[in-house]
């Protein structure tokens, strides 16, 4: 089980910071898969995102706006606090259902391009809090929410975006990580093997990958990937029903 924690933190760590997520979208399924619980999974996953984000961020640094995100960290923190705690309480396969429509929806919105007709702050901010929400659910970072409401709504440059989505999950994966450890959930060596990947792959991807690609290929990546995980969750949901 742990060269699959190792492999999924890779994958994760080199895809994550390309299309702006934590990863986790990929790691969790992944050791969902060869049988670890949704919950464990999500736990190890947030863990190892901290990992990824912190590298990111730290390659990132030059195009970040620091006080900009502040203020979006702060509401994504909060949210994900109270998430990990009915992950814990109220678990069940509702999960895996919520979790694909949340994914498609994401994708539906991006590849729309609805962007309002001015700037809404209170909306960016409803955003970040659903993504908040969302993260530790999921075991996600939160960026399928966070770089869609950076693009629509606060008007970002697509790979100025996911940078400030790196951003805004690391405190966020941090404090769900630390509920999810104060239940009992989290499995260290799990968490760990998962860290190993994820740090390789997060610094390759943030450090020679990223700089390469253009924003219109970083959005098509984004879109493309939250459509079929999100239909694979759908699956798995109906087929075990």
């Amino acid at each position: 089980m742990y060269w699959v924690a190792v492999v999924a933190g890779l994958l994760g760590g080199l895809l994550g910071p390309v299309i702006g997520v934590g990863g986790g979208v990929i790691i969790v399924p992944m050791l969902n898969i060869s049988g670890v619980l949704f919950q464990t999974a999500a736990a190890a996953s947030l863990f190892s995102i901290v990992i990824t984000a912190v590298t990111a961020v730290y390659n990132y640094r030059k195009i970040i706006d620091f006080k900009m995100l502040g203020k979006y960290a702060a509401v994504s923190l909060s949210a994900s606090i109270i998430s990990a705690v009915v992950s814990v309480r109220y678990s069940g396969a509702w999960i895996k259902l919520a979790y694909g429509i949340y994914l498609i929806s994401i994708g539906m919105v991006l590849l729309k391009d609805a962007r309002p007709r001015r700037q809404l702050p209170w909306l960016g901010y409803l955003l970040i809090l659903v993504g908040g929400f969302a993260s530790s659910l999921f075991g996600i970072g939160g960026g399928t929410v966070f770089v869609p409401a950076l693009i629509l709504v606060a008007g970002l440059d697509p790979k100025v975006a996911v940078a400030m989505s790196m951003g805004i999950i690391f405190p966020t994966a941090l404090a769900s990580t630390l509920t999810y450890a104060a239940f009992g959930v989290l499995n260290l060596p799990l968490a760990f093997s998962i860290a190993v990947g994820s740090f390789i792959g997060s610094f390759i991807s943030s450090r020679y990958i990223m700089p390469r690609l253009n924003s219109r290929s970083v959005r098509k990546l984004f879109v493309s990937y939250v459509f079929l995980v999100g239909l694979y969750y759908l699956w798995s949901y109906f087929a075990l029903a």
